[in-house]
């Protein structure tokens, strides 16, 4: 039993979830070593995305999605809707993840609202992103004590698709994922240009 004012240790899967986002941001940090401003901007294709634009998009994929998933939470709440699990991920939730995972099995191109309009300085893309996954970790953390797979969450993309708490965080990560992935294909793309 934890003493009073003491934090509640998060749910086996909740901490594996927060594991994970913190090695995603621990490699996000590591793709942008050594970044001048211009390289950080720097795009292979016309229409491929830069090391920065990668950072754009998931810190507008985190914007968009905060107030529904903060409305999840509190519905779950009210609903009086607490487990401490075990859970496990839906069908449905492990095609979610799978999904998203790289490298990308099915390419659909991002939603309209989701492409990066890199504005001011490539370089404040991924602080600007830590504050945005540092939300969705804090998010993590407010779902303890809820049922993870009863607690369900609507799209903000797509009303038709739902998925519930767990296979959403899960997501999260995989989505992160596949972006640091994207953006360090671009580093050793960019990497391996002939120096000047």
């Amino acid at each position: 039993m934890n003493a009073p004012g003491q934090p509640v240790p998060l749910v086996l899967e909740l901490a594996q979830i927060r594991k994970q986002a913190e090695a995603n941001q621990a490699y996000a940090l590591t793709l942008v070593e050594g970044l001048s401003e211009q390289q950080l901007a720097w795009r292979p294709e016309p229409r491929r995305w830069s090391i920065a634009d990668n950072f754009v998009h998931l810190r507008l994929t985190v914007q968009m999605c905060l107030g529904p998933l903060d409305a999840a939470i509190a519905s779950a709440r009210e609903r009086k809707l607490f487990s401490n699990g075990p859970f496990r991920m839906t069908l449905m939730g492990r095609l979610f993840a799978w999904y998203v995972e790289p490298p990308p099995a099915i390419r659909l191109p991002a939603p309209k609202t989701l492409v990066p309009p890199l504005q001011g300085s490539a370089s404040e893309a991924l602080p600007a992103w830590i504050v945005a996954h540092t939300q969705i970790v804090e998010r993590i953390e407010a779902a303890n004590g809820l049922d993870l797979v009863r607690a369900s969450f609507t799209s903000p993309f797509a009303s038709f698709v739902r998925m519930n708490l767990l296979a959403l965080f899960a997501v999260f990560n995989g989505h992160e994922r596949r972006h640091l992935w994207q953006a360090n294909n671009v580093r050793s793309a960019l990497l391996s240009l002939p120096q000047r």
